[in-house]
């Protein structure tokens, strides 16, 4: 497929170019198109080899070694409402949206978005993540001001509905920071360059 449009695209910079620049312009379209094709095997190539990081005391502990030092944010959806995309394991999906590999072994079924850079607020990286499967992982927040954002549901999941609530105990979206519970909530939440975010249901007592 890649040759054909490689040969596709020669041809048609051949013969659409003005005669003394035909040789040239087919061989600058051949080149461009080549490089294209090689980034994208490379990708291609990156994604079908990459493991999984086996050290647990690792932040990106069974996440896709093609995202170290990479921002990632997982969801981990409750047995009982995992989306049926998701019910066979934990998928890895690229921030592009390519989902390319799948951890049928993990504890947790969901969704894990990775391979970002630059964000410093969670917020922000969460939201990146959510437009990558909008409607997967679709967010609804209300915002109580200055106490911050709380989590509604993710992906149209209502946790009152599968967990227990009522005056003295509550089932909600939990946040881990690299592996530990996020105490600044979402929308203050300062993130470093490898920052791996955690969406899980914990219920409370008080």
């Amino acid at each position: 497929m890649t040759i054909a449009i490689i040969l596709i695209l020669t041809a048609l910079g051949y013969f659409a170019a003005k005669e003394e620049y035909r040789l040239k312009s087919a061989s600058l379209v051949f080149l461009v198109v080549l490089l294209l094709s090689s980034s994208t095997l490379s990708t291609e190539w990156a994604r079908m080899s990459s493991e999984l990081v086996d050290d647990d005391g690792d932040s990106h502990y069974g996440l896709p070694d093609l995202w170290d030092g990479k921002q990632v944010v997982c969801f981990h959806f409750p047995a009982e409402a995992t989306p049926s995309e998701f019910a066979d394991g934990r998928h890895h999906i690229d921030f592009d949206g390519t989902d390319f590999k799948t951890d049928k072994n993990w504890n947790s079924t969901g969704a894990c978005v990775g391979g970002f850079e630059g964000y410093e607020n969670g917020l922000d990286l969460l939201n990146a993540a959510i437009d990558v499967r909008p409607i997967l992982f679709e967010l609804n927040v209300t915002d109580y001001g200055e106490l911050g954002l709380f989590i509604n549901s993710i992906g149209g999941i209502d946790l009152c509905t599968i967990g227990p609530c009522g005056d003295n105990i509550w089932t909600s979206w939990q946040i881990l920071h690299n592996g530990a519970v996020a105490f600044a909530g979402i929308s203050s939440l300062s993130l470093n360059d490898d920052s791996v975010l955690t969406f899980q249901t914990t219920t409370t007592t008080w």
